[in-house]
This record gives C-alpha cells, sequence and structure tokens, in this order.
C-alpha cells in the first residue's frame, strides 16, 4: 500500500504533455480519445425522393428515437480499476465535519454558515448555471416537433398580377414542424453534450470544494477565537495578581524593605502586559470580524456563546497517520480536474467533428385551405421534406482554428490536473509533518509551563521569607506567562494542523 508522505520521488512527469497526465503515487491515468459514432447504415440518395404521408410520419418518429439514444459511456480519464481496487477497499471512511468537530458551539457555526455564506452561495449559483447549460445542450441531441397554426390573406392589383386581373388569396395551415435537426453520425453533437455534463459534474465538485475550505476556515477562525480569548483571561488574572504585589511592594517600600528600583520593574512589566492584553483584545476582536463574515451574519462574543477551552478540543485520532494515496481521488477539487479534463476532450471530439459533413432534416407536415372548413377534407394535405447536406470547404481557416483552440485548452486541463495533484501530494505531507511536529512541541511546552509554575511558587514564597529579591519574582512570573502563552498558541497550531489534514484529505466527501 503506498503511504501519503512516501511517494514524492515517485512522480512520473507528462512523455507527451497533451494526453497523459501525471502519476504521482497513483497508477497511471489514461485519458482515452471519446470512441467515434459509428453509422448504422450508409447515407441514401434523396433524389427523386416523393415521400408519402406515412413515410413523413416515419421520419418525424426516427427522428424522435435516434435523439433517444442513448449516450456513449465516458472513458476518459478512467483510473484502472485492477491497480485501485485493493487500495480503494482498504482506504478508510472518513467522517464528515459534523464527526470530526466535536465542540456543539462550532457545529453551530458552521450550520449558519452553510446557510448564509456569500461565497457558498457563489459556487450553488454556478452549478445552477452548469445544470441548466447542460440542459440546453442536452436537449440539442432529440428533435424538436412545433405545432403551427398560420393564416395568410393578400392581395394584388390588376396591374402587377401575372395573370392581367386582380388576384386575391385567401389561405390557412395547420400541422406540425421538424425543425432543423443534425443527424449525429459523428458524435458532434453527443461530446459537445458530454463535455456540458462533465462542466456540471466539475461545478459541483468545485462547489464540494469551496464548502470543504469553508469549513476549514470557519475552524480555524473558531479556535483562532477561542485562543484570544483564554489569553485575555489569562492576561487579566496575571494583571489583578500584579496589583496586589505592586500593593505589597508598596508597603515594604515604606519601612525601607523594598528598593524603588524594584517598583519601577514591577510598573514596567505591568505597562507590557497590558501593551500585550491591547495586542491580544486586537486579534480577538479580528477573529470574531472573520467567523461574522464566513458565517454570514453579525456575530459578538455572547453570540458566538461559550466553546470547550483548547485543552479540551476533542483529539483528532480519527484521522489516520498513513492512508493509501488513492484517497486523495475522493478529494473535490481531484474529482473537478478530472472532469474539467474529460469536458476537455469531449470538446476536442467535438471541433474534429466539424470537419465532416453534417446532415440536418427539417420537415412539415399539416393541412392547408382557402377556408376553415376546406383545412379538414382529403385534398389538404400539405407537407414539405428537407434533408441538406453541408460540407465545410472553406472558412479561411475557421474550423482548423477552432480546433486548435480546444486543444490547447486540452493540454491546459491536462497542466491543471497534473497541478491538482502535485499540490494534494504536498497538502497532505505537510499536513502530517505539522500535525507531528506540533503534538512533540504541546508536550515539552507543558512541561514547560509545569516547570515554570513551580519555579514561580518557590520564588514567591523566598521572597515573603526575604530569602530574594523581587527580580527572582519577577522574572518567573515573565516566564511563567510566556510559556503560558506559547502552549495556547501551540495548542491552536496543533488544531489548525489538524484542520489541514482534515480537508487535505478531502473531508469526508465522496
Amino acid at each position: 500500500m503506498d503511504k501519503l508522505g512516501l511517494l514524492m520521488s515517485d512522480y512520473c512527469t507528462s512523455a507527451d504533455g497533451a494526453n497523459t497526465p501525471t502519476c504521482i503515487g497513483f497508477p497511471r491515468w489514461v485519458p482515452q480519445s471519446a470512441l467515434q459514432t459509428d453509422p448504422t447504415g450508409k447515407i441514401r440518395s434523396f433524389r427523386g425522393l416523393r415521400p408519402s404521408r406515412s413515410l413523413l410520419l416515419g421520419t418525424l418518429l426516427a427522428a424522435t428515437l435516434a435523439g433517444c439514444a442513448p449516450m456513449k459511456e465516458a472513458t476518459t480519464a478512467k483510473v484502472d480499476a485492477s491497480l485501485l481496487e485493493n487500495q480503494a477497499q482498504k482506504a478508510p471512511a472518513l467522517p464528515q465535519w459534523q464527526g470530526f468537530f466535536t465542540d456543539v458551539r462550532l457545529q453551530a457555526l458552521i450550520g449558519q454558515a452553510l446557510n448564509n455564506n456569500r461565497d457558498l452561495r457563489l459556487g450553488l449559483a454556478r452549478v445552477s448555471e452548469a445544470r441548466a447549460q447542460y440542459g440546453v445542450t442536452r436537449a440539442d441531441r432529440y428533435p424538436s416537433i412545433d405545432g403551427f397554426v398560420s393564416g395568410t390573406r393578400s392581395s394584388q392589383p390588376a396591374d402587377i398580377s401575372p395573370m392581367g386581373r386582380r388576384f386575391d388569396l385567401t389561405k390557412g395551415e395547420v400541422g406540425i414542424s421538424l425543425p432543423s435537426y443534425e443527424l449525429d453520425l459523428w458524435g458532434r453533437v453527443a461530446n459537445l453534450t458530454e463535455a456540458a455534463q462533465a462542466s456540471y459534474l466539475a461545478s459541483e465538485a468545485n462547489a464540494l470544494a469551496v464548502q470543504l475550505a469553508l469549513v476549514g476556515d470557519i475552524a480555524n477562525a473558531y479556535y483562532q477565537w477561542l485562543e484570544t480569548q483564554e489569553k485575555l483571561v489569562i492576561s487579566d488574572g496575571i494583571y489583578q495578581n500584579r496589583l496586589s504585589v505592586r500593593g505589597i511592594i508598596d508597603k515594604r517600600l515604606a519601612v525601607g524593605l523594598a528598593t524603588e528600583t524594584e517598583r519601577l520593574q514591577a510598573e514596567a512589566l505591568n505597562d507590557g502586559l497590558l501593551r500585550d492584553s491591547a495586542e491580544i483584545a486586537r486579534q480577538h476582536k479580528a477573529a470574531v470580524n472573520t467567523l461574522a463574515v464566513l458565517v454570514g451574519t453579525p456575530l459578538t462574543d455572547a453570540s458566538i456563546g461559550s466553546g470547550q477551552p483548547l485543552a479540551q478540543q476533542a483529539d483528532s485520532k480519527v484521522l489516520p497517520d498513513q492512508v493509501p494515496s488513492s484517497l486523495l481521488l475522493r478529494r473535490p477539487d481531484v474529482q473537478a480536474a478530472e472532469l474539467r479534463l474529460k469536458a476537455s476532450e469531449a470538446n476536442v471530439d467535438a471541433a474534429r467533428a466539424a470537419f465532416l459533413p453534417r446532415i440536418a432534416l427539417t420537415a412539415s407536415y399539416g393541412t392547408a385551405s382557402s377556408s376553415l372548413t376546406g383545412l379538414l377534407s382529403d385534398n389538404s394535405e400539405n407537407w414539405s421534406f428537407v434533408p441538406q447536406i453541408t460540407i465545410p470547404l472553406f472558412n479561411v481557416g475557421r474550423t482548423q482554428a477552432a480546433y486548435d483552440l480546444v486543444s490547447a485548452r486540452q493540454v491546459q486541463a491536462v497542466a491543471d490536473y497534473e497541478k491538482t495533484i502535485q499540490n494534494a501530494f504536498k497538502e497532505v505531507a505537510d499536513a502530517l509533518v505539522n500535525r507531528t511536529s506540533y503534538a512533540v512541541q504541546v508536550k515539552h511546552q507543558r512541561d514547560l509551563h509545569q516547570h515554570q509554575r513551580e519555579r514561580l511558587t518557590i520564588s514567591s514564597k523566598r521572597y515573603e521569607q526575604g530569602m530574594s529579591n523581587y527580580m527572582e519574582v519577577l522574572d518567573a512570573q515573565r516566564e511563567t506567562y510566556s510559556a503560558e502563552q506559547t502552549l495556547l498558541t501551540l495548542m491552536r497550531a496543533q488544531k489548525a494542523a489538524d484542520v489541514a489534514l482534515f480537508k487535505a484529505l478531502g473531508g469526508g466527501a465522496s
């Protein structure tokens, strides 16, 4: 089983640049050319054809059934199932965000954001746009049948009439018509429909990627909010403690047991603490503002509520340390890149078919008469059948330029796919490294903080007993406060690394 973070040396660059995406730790993905639709029979000559009523009705029915023919199965950018089957079966199922983030308050914020966030709304609107575009393109594979009712009343004076006398005409028509319908012998329309379908599915995958990024951003902003909130509480507690100590120094100074230097040192330390508190308050407010933008509604500390402290946040052991590389296939951005690659290849096949002749059918059938009652008579039948073959001969290179355009876009899609795969591996590798590193740092920082607290306790007792000066106490206070603040920062960074790994592995997206 290939393990994430161990396969960076297995990166294979594309040999042809346009047809074979990268294979970093993956079986090679080979985009296969779309299968051409073979004609079911030869095109017969229409010379001398005089269709009857039954032939016209049969033509309309045949055109309708032709449009209902199933689309060819997409074969672009398929993964060799035999190579990935074992890995896919062993790939762990990642939890959805509800199972990963156990803090009830954080879950509520994410739920609000999924309903209110503007970026997510924009992504969903783009999905709707792509779905509608796919519906429009797909409709081109089917014939359109229109019903029509028309009436004509005209008159020509004798001096311009071919018959030399006044000519009046009254005509009414009722019937059905088949507008120009292309017989898709070479798969041009089918390929355009396949490209639209792949673009639509890619937009859905992009929307999932936006949702996953949104969930991660909210979690990081929430952890930042928790960190700064706890730091403010600690700073306030230390400041109140230093004020009481300052009272003791004043009393000792009055009786000659303390010096003016000790008082100034205590004042300077309090000034530095107030400065740091102001910066933490700024960061705290910025975190609230960030959450408000992400959630899509105004927020305050009171509306956010009381969350679990960082130290009590659930450990993300649910995320494995080693996973098969095939798990990255679940990432929405990888799926979107693959679908864009498939759409680009379908567009190339459609552009290639533009070099071949097009066959279009136009037909109508109904009744026509000079009076309303005559529309139902036996001799009022009115029909037309117009097959047309269009062969491209010369258009100043327009068709070739269109083919070159979609071919260039296919090369871009391959490069985009390769870049997406590389970025996916990098994000997972970075997240795994950060997760391991921060876990070690948090452990040692906890030990450091505990030792500084013990040192502060001992220094305070020595000062109260007159065994040391206040400099020793101030130094212990400063180091203890710094250790506690650093511990909170590292715990928040550890949670951010867990969120990054959750996102990098696809966040439970299927």
